[in-house]
């Protein structure tokens, strides 16, 4: 039986279940998350206190770079109230709280450089769930709780005995190193800051900083359970006597609480817009709730969100997997909108939405387009909406929707523009409670700017992509990847016109997304560096990186050469067809992992061969087995890449988690099925993980997987069957999923797979 299709049987849906372990009750969903995988090697995972799409991501700093924290870290420099869990570029870790020992005497530091009080800490001594965090300072005199809602973060300090209880509040400290679209600005630099005491039990102020965003502008408001005592004000490290206020590039406040309780309970709320939405959010947020309150209800809000999907096993450690990794996804997108709407758009100026929520703190659609977005778009079609309108608002304000933005602001870093994929799959996935006609309108003039902006030293934009059909290598950086990456955004967009009746616009863009062509080399098959003369870059060395100094970004030819998820067939006629594609991403997958260059990218990890998990452009890659005929292949490596390249350990993610993408492959290829091309409206199949899972749509409908007969030796696909009918291809289709029904796996071993 040929290759190209799974063998499919009829399977009775009262057939009898394997037996299997059975999802948890509704309330234990938050203890199957373990928050610290990805916190050690270069996960950047930081183990936060948040809300599923919140602004607030309040947790411990241990180093003042990367995510914040680090699990092989040993000392806590405080808590700061912005973090990006989970990120490839470093930024934020504004507003940092540290409750010092009770001991010190505020009243004597003469001196009071960032980073200059922390604790040793250990992780027996620490906890951390969905919502709440937990950690022993001084020896355990004093113990740290942290919480959130949307908008707000609230840290309990617990001491041993009661007494004084002083607080550093440190506006000076933030993230030592950004990837920077300043070069003056290589690490966070403070402009502006400002802090004053409002009453006996309120703080509130400012920090505005350039870093790998320019003109970031946070605002928070803070209440204290018990009354001031005494207040001593730093400014550049020296105190300033006498103060209710003060501003400056390097501002600090210690303070004193004095009370016959041991217990102190801040409560702060943050804006990007001003001090007002600031003590707006912390009215609707934290007023009137306790810490335990607050708790209980990120609790419920995780759990709600974590039983959307049941997975079935008795596998513990594949369980533990996948609700970590599903949290993960759904820490994004960030929200940037105080609750009356209002935000701070790329202009820098304040606007207010007609009452939808605006996720613009963080847009890394470089990572995400690829499935953490779709993976949202099927279980949160509302946040995705409000999504799609935040590109448009961003497009509104800066005159093209947005590439990667930080704090509301455009970084223009990575490469493409890929809203053009997050609009078009949302839109395949029923969403399309948004103005559909200005979104081709935006996605069209955005893909026709000469100019998108400046980064990495020179500007970048489409105007030799226009003039040329592809990037030449001796006019811009990255030239290759930009090529590749800018054509499937162009399929984005041809898909997008194609399904509204816009056919001039359709054919425009799908005949520009065969761009890709123009790069590929037909004599060495592999995507290469070309001039503006129409010669192949010599001499070519395909195994070698330069970091973001070569024709690739974040990758080699080999990891490259198969960004073209959305014309397979077309890369397989280039190659000599779709045998000669198969050999040669076998050969992708078995050759040496070795590496050439002085500076080869630190992305490049998670490596089978040169197939690189670890980083974004390659995650379709195994799934293109599919479509060249030999799905068995694709169900090995997925299988290997499950089972080898993630782990339930602070190491257990092979690169950076980049804001949820690394999960999102995770929970997807788990359930046995992957959005290879995210505009296609398909999904492809691979190799399901679990026994038996249940998703719970939004819509009200289910949609069940079953995988008969699976074991550790059979993960190969025999047969696959949907809602009784046998399937004759290698992929289901997003409106099969979303009208719910069941898809069932007949699973065999190795030895037992026809081919």
């Amino acid at each position: 039986m040929k290759n190209v299709v799974f063998l499919s049987v009829y399977i009775c849906l009262s057939s009898m279940l394997v037996a299997c372990e059975k999802a948890p009750a509704l309330d234990n969903y938050s203890g199957l998350v373990n928050k610290f995988v990805g916190t050690g090697g270069d996960g950047r995972v930081a183990p936060v206190a948040s809300v599923p799409f919140g602004m607030m991501q309040l947790g411990a700093d241990t180093r003042s770079f990367g995510s914040g924290y680090h699990y092989n870290d040993t000392t806590i420099l405080g808590f700061s109230h912005l973090h990006k869990s989970g990120g490839g570029c470093a930024d934020f870790l504004d507003i940092l709280f540290m409750p010092l020992p009770q001991r010190t005497a505020v009243d004597e530091v003469h001196e009071l450089p960032s980073q200059h009080f922390r604790s040793s800490f250990s992780h027996e001594h620490e906890e951390a769930v969905p919502g709440h965090y937990q950690v022993d300072l001084y020896g355990g005199d004093v113990s740290v709780e942290l919480t959130a809602s949307r908008r707000c973060g609230i840290q309990r300090y617990t001491y041993q005995e009661a007494g004084r209880m002083p607080v550093l509040i440190d506006l000076e400290y933030g993230s030592q190193c950004a990837c920077t679209i300043q070069p003056e600005h290589d690490v966070d630099t403070v402009y502006a800051s400002f802090i004053e005491q409002v009453d006996s039990y309120t703080v509130r102020g400012y920090r505005k900083s350039n870093g790998w965003a320019y003109h970031q502008q946070v605002y928070f408001y803070t209440t204290f359970s018990s009354p001031i005592h005494s207040v001593r004000f730093y400014v550049d490290n020296l105190p300033v006597e006498e103060k209710k206020s003060v501003c400056g590039e390097n501002v600090k406040l210690l303070l004193d609480f004095e009370d016959n309780r041991n217990e102190l309970v801040v409560k702060t709320a943050i804006s990007g817009v001003d001090m007002d939405g600031a003590y707006q959010n912390w009215l609707a947020e934290a007023d009137g709730n306790d810490f335990e309150k607050v708790r209980l209800e990120a609790d419920r809000n995780w759990n709600e969100l974590l039983s959307q999907i049941e997975v079935y096993t008795s596998d513990t450690k594949k369980k533990e997997l996948f609700y970590t990794s599903l949290h993960n996804v759904m820490l994004y997108p960030m929200l940037f909108s105080d609750v009356d709407y209002r935000f701070r758009g790329p202009d820098e100026q304040v606007h207010q939405t007609d009452g939808f929520d605006y996720y613009g703190a963080v847009i890394g659609l470089w990572d995400t387009f690829r499935a953490a977005c779709p993976l949202a778009a099927v279980l949160h079609p509302g946040v995705m909406g409000d999504y799609v309108k935040t590109a448009l608002e961003h497009d509104k304000y800066a005159g093209q929707l947005p590439i990667w933005t930080l704090s509301g602001m455009e970084t223009y870093q990575m490469i493409g523009i890929h809203s053009m994929p997050l609009i078009t799959n949302c839109f395949m996935n029923g969403i399309t409670d948004f103005d559909v006609e200005r979104a081709l309108e935006a996605m069209v003039h955005s893909a026709m700017k000469d100019t998108c902006g400046y980064s990495m030293g020179y500007f970048v934009g489409l105007e030799n992509y226009k003039k040329y059909g592809y990037v030449p290598c001796d006019l811009e950086m990255e030239s290759t990847a930009r090529t590749l990456e800018y054509a499937f955004d162009d399929e984005a967009i041809a898909r997008l016109a194609e399904l509204t009746g816009k056919k001039e616009i359709a054919d425009f863009f799908h005949q520009r997304a065969r761009n890709y062509r123009n790069v590929i080399d037909p004599k060495t098959c592999l995507a290469r560096g070309r001039d503006s003369r129409g010669n192949w870059r010599t001499p070519f060395y395909p195994l070698r990186s330069e970091h973001r100094k070569d024709d690739y970004c974040e990758g080699n030819a080999w990891q490259w050469t198969f960004f073209v998820p959305h014309d397979v067939e077309g890369l397989a006629a280039i190659m000599g067809g779709k045998q000669a594609l198969e050999a040669r991403l076998d050969s992708l997958f078995q050759m040496s992992s070795a590496l050439q260059g002085e500076n080869v990218s630190g992305d490049i990890s998670g490596l089978i061969g040169q197939y690189a998990h670890g980083n974004e452009p390659g995650h379709h890659t195994i799934y293109m087995y599919n479509k060249v005929g030999a799905p068995h292949k694709a169900q090995r490596y997925v299988h290997q890449v499950l089972n080898t390249l993630y782990d339930n350990t602070p190491e257990g993610i092979c690169g950076n988690e980049d804001t949820g993408q690394m999960s999102a492959w995770y929970v997807f290829s788990a359930l046995g099925f992957y959005p290879m091309n995210p505009v296609s409206g398909q999904y492809e199949l691979g190799t399901p993980s679990f026994e038996e899972v249940v998703i719970h749509l939004p819509s009200g409908k289910d949609f069940k997987i079953r995988a008969e007969g699976l074991s550790e030796q059979n993960y190969l696909v025999e047969s696959v069957s949907l809602n009784g009918i046998r399937l004759d291809r290698t992929y289901i289709t997003f409106q099969e999923l979303l009208e719910g029904g069941e898809l069932v796996f007949q699973m065999v071993s190795s030895g037992g797979h026809i081919e």
